[in-house]
């Protein structure tokens, strides 16, 4: 029996887990080992399931086959509210929980008028922190439902001189 792996993020769970899929397995069958990782007492609410960086909350369902590598996200919500702050000047744009902060941060270059070289050098913190998310974290892990929305600054990245 051949197995795929599929990682799942969640603002239910601590860090990335990492699930063995039967290959072939159904997407209901994806469905509840996804559910399995998370707490009991959550699973009575209303859990949706995200592809990474997909904008339609149906995709899983439109999935032929579960491929090996696929990237799942298990949250509360289904949109999220993020504001962005920059050069005295802010942004805001909803998003699914499924949204890497990869892709915020591109959303938000765009958005300030940051040429791509220039916003190479800058990076995601969250406001009134000194906490820079990983770029491939998804949005959904850094917001815990009820609450709905975060707040970045977009700050100039660490240099490394040497």
């Amino acid at each position: 029996m051949t197995m795929t792996q599929v990682f799942l993020q969640s603002e239910l769970l601590k860090d990335i887990e990492v699930l063995e899929i039967e290959e072939g397995a159904s997407k209901n069958a994806v469905r509840q080992a996804c559910l399995a990782r998370i707490a009991e007492v959550h699973l009575g609410e209303m859990l949706f399931l995200f592809i990474e960086d997909d904008d339609d909350e149906d995709a899983i369902d439109k999935v032929d086959t579960i491929t090996d590598g696929l990237r799942l996200h298990l949250h509360r919500l289904k949109s999220i509210t993020v504001n962005v702050r920059y050069a005295g000047r802010e942004a805001h744009h909803t998003f699914r929980p499924n949204t890497t902060i990869a892709r915020v941060k591109r959303w938000a270059a765009h958005e300030f008028g940051v040429t791509p070289s220039d916003a190479a050098e800058l990076m995601l913190q969250l406001s009134g922190t000194d906490t820079r998310p990983d770029p491939d974290l998804h949005l959904g892990c850094l917001v815990k439902a009820p609450q709905d929305s975060v707040c970045f600054d977009l700050v100039p990245a660490p240099r490394v001189n040497g």
